[in-house]
Order: structure tokens, then sequence, then C-alpha cells
């Protein structure tokens, strides 16, 4: 039972570490953002697919600049089984947005990580991503 504790723990951990550096690149340093996706990774954005490291690139370099606000951050570890043994998490994150010249907007979002090594360790690479904008019922 401690080891489970133990990997709830570091998945909290590692989620709130990794959404302050995605939002923080999202809103900075755009330019790289797609270094934290897996070659092939998926991006569902307000219903819209795009495939690929490139691909997402391109999308998030064509979006105006951004304003991050970060509410709130879950995160559950994805049991081995169904990953073949790799460590992965499901990330959701939950915040207000503003686009240059557009108002604040609350959105949510969910990433599939997994952990993948790389010379200083391992490292946290988004294998799906899906963002949804919240829309006001009246």
């Amino acid at each position: 039972m401690a080891d489970k504790r133990a990997k709830v723990d570091l998945c909290g951990e590692s989620a709130v570490k990794f959404s302050k550096l995605f939002y923080e690149t999202m809103d900075k340093k755009r330019h790289v953002l797609s270094n934290l996706y897996t070659d092939t990774a998926t991006l569902v954005w307000n219903g819209n697919p795009y495939t690929g490291k490139e691909n997402i690139s391109k999308f998030y370099e064509s979006l105006p600049l951004s304003e991050c606000d970060i509410r709130a951050v879950d995160a559950q570890p994805i049991a081995d089984d169904f990953v073949q043994g790799q460590t992965s998490l499901l990330v959701s994150v939950s915040g207000m947005i503003k686009f240059t010249g557009r108002s604040s907007t609350l959105y949510s979002e969910s990433f599939l990580l997994t952990a993948q090594q790389n010379e200083s360790g391992n490292v946290w690479k988004i294998v799906s991503d899906c963002f949804r904008f919240h829309e006001t019922l009246s």
C-alpha cells in the first residue's frame, strides 16, 4: 500500500510541475512547446485534431499570444497493465486563458503523459492532449 501511495504522490507532484512548465512555455516560449510532445502525439483543440509534433507546433504558433491562469490540477497514474509497463499518467487541468484581443475564457485540458529517458533522466512527454473552451449556458 505504501508503494501505491508513493506513486500517487509522485504523480501529483509531477502533474503540478508539468502543468506549470507547459503553460509557461505556451505563454512565453511557444516556439519550443512542441518539445514537450512525442513525435506521434495527438492534440484535439475544441474538436479539431492535429497529429504529429510538427503539425501541433504549427497550430500553436498560429495562435495569438496567451496568458494562462491555472486554477486546478488533478492527476492519476495509469495502471501498468494498460500501458505495457510504461510509466504514464493522466493530467487534468482547468483554468482561465486570455488570448490577445479576446476576453478571458474558462478552459479544461487533459494530457496523457509518458516518461521518457534523456541525458538528464526521465522527462514527461505528451502522448495525447485534449483542450476545450468552456461555454456558458444561458
